[in-house]
């Protein structure tokens, strides 16, 4: 019974006898046929799966098929080849018929795109890129990070995806008008929403654009911006530019998430009505510049109408604004991001973005490292630049009147007024002559900045008179 037992296993396994060099010959061979071979390989004895495991080039081959395998396994599956392919280049395949799967499905594999020598993707689009031609592979001679990502909201036509991503066809024509992997090192998706955190591996990118596409029938909101924001820790640069609508949900079933972005130095939010859901949302304690661009609407920002919090209430000053409902939603975020973050903030632009006058002071109130100041086309009045003029005030102490002064953003640098046209030159000068005499004058340069430069053009009310006036306290500091 022994012997026969023994004559069948040694009639039935000749393989075990070849040399271990030649069943890795052969497996390769099988996993450049088929990708998941070496998932085959490992399980069938307890040599193969040694050698398999100890065998990094069949492992090169990453096919990542959502047609078969949902996300969550095909994260399993990418980390397992990513270990294992060490320290061999990969050759990475997305199968998806769902282009707004992409990200979610690469994520485990993009803090390694160095490591990457091709790319490819079926189902929603064909697209082939040798990435040893771009500057992100590791062997090429000046190598850059890939740490740039956009992500444009876009209204795909499926049927001429159908079309464009037939197996048989050579790379669509989507795919060289807009390639996953750009020349400079970016890597761009478009997508007709953004993936949910919950299915993304947190992600390595340092900047991150995102973009409405104009008048597309797709839009985002601040609950899935912010979701998404979730799954970027190491953001640097977050740029967001949208459409001006108002289809933000008055609610959300959940409340919307604060979201921590503990190395984000710069802020851009452009052309949209959810300003001030976004702001109040972020925690970014290392914020160094701001910038606000065309937020300004017409129209009543219900989306925006909060109450209860603190300076929600009516503008006391009572001032003149073309968007009353939109500068309250800006001055109310900036307020919670500031209230929560208190931020370094060093440079804020404004673009035909504006604030009501309780706001400009509250938020002069609390910048004290800001250096530079840019606004456009903006309604402030003369009570704002007024914020800018040294004041004071008596005190009595132990029987002696002292008098201390108070010096709204002390660093201030850099000043640039454009289209303001309800300020009046005499306002200017009221407020900034006395600034420029004190910060002038003085010795202490690390707590008060001197007005380095400051530009007024466009704005009716500031006339020859007061450019010459300018021109004589501050010589070539003033430009016009």
């Amino acid at each position: 019974m022994d012997f026969s037992v023994q004559t069948a296993q040694q009639r039935q396994a000749p393989i075990a006898n070849l040399p271990t060099e030649l069943i890795i010959a052969i497996f390769a061979q099988c996993a450049a046929a088929e990708p998941l071979a070496a998932l085959t390989t490992r399980s069938v004895c307890r040599r193969w799966m040694h050698i398999t495991n100890a065998s990094p080039i069949l492992w090169r081959r990453v096919m990542l098929d959502n047609t078969k395998l949902p996300i969550s396994c095909l994260h399993e599956q990418a980390a397992l080849y990513l270990e294992k392919s060490q320290p061999f280049s990969l050759d990475v395949e997305v199968r998806t018929h769902d282009p707004d799967r992409v990200l979610s499905i690469l994520s485990p594999l993009l803090s390694s795109v160095s490591r990457w020598r091709t790319f490819a993707t079926s189902g929603f689009r064909t697209e082939h890129l040798n990435m040893l031609d771009l500057p992100l592979s590791s062997e090429v001679v000046d190598p850059i990070p890939s740490d740039r990502l956009a992500l444009t909201i876009y209204e795909y036509d499926f049927d001429e995806l159908d079309e464009e991503g037939n197996e048989n066809d050579e790379e669509s024509a989507s795919s060289k008008r807009f390639p996953t992997f750009t020349q400079d090192g970016l890597m761009q998706l478009r997508v007709t929403a953004l993936p949910y955190s919950a299915q993304l591996v947190p992600l390595h990118f340092t900047h991150l654009t995102i973009t409405e596409g104009l008048l597309q029938a797709s839009h985002t909101n601040a609950a899935a911006i912010l979701d998404m924001l979730c799954a970027c820790p190491a953001l640097r640069v977050f740029i967001f530019e949208g459409w001006q609508h108002d289809d933000e949900p008055l609610n959300y079933d959940s409340p919307l998430p604060l979201v921590s972005l503990p190395h984000l130095e710069i802020l851009h939010i452009r052309t949209t009505c959810i300003t001030r859901r976004l702001l109040s949302r972020l925690c970014t304690p290392r914020l160094d510049t701001l910038i606000l661009a065309y937020l300004n609407v017409e129209f009543r920002v219900r989306s925006a109408e909060y109450s209860g919090d603190v300076g929600d209430s009516d503008d006391e000053a009572r001032d003149f604004s073309q968007s009353p409902w939109s500068d309250h939603a800006t001055g109310m975020g900036l307020r919670s991001l500031i209230s929560r973050s208190r931020p370094p903030l060093r440079v804020l632009e404004m673009d035909y973005s504006d604030m009501r006058t309780k706001d400009f002071q509250w938020v002069f109130d609390r910048l004290p490292e800001l250096e530079e100041f840019r606004i456009v086309a903006s309604d402030m009045s003369n009570k704002v630049v007024g914020l800018l003029k040294p004041t004071f005030r008596g005190e009595e102490e132990a029987g002696s009147s002292m008098s201390i002064m108070k010096l709204r953003l002390p660093k201030l640098r850099k000043l640039h007024l454009d289209h303001c046209q309800r300020l009046s030159g005499d306002a200017v000068i009221a407020a900034l002559l006395p600034r420029a005499a004190f910060t002038d004058s003085t010795p202490d340069n690390h707590m008060y900045g001197k007005l380095s430069e400051v530009v007024i053009t466009a704005c009716d009310q500031v006339d020859g008179r007061h450019e010459g006036i300018l021109t004589r306290a501050l010589g070539r500091r003033f430009k016009s």
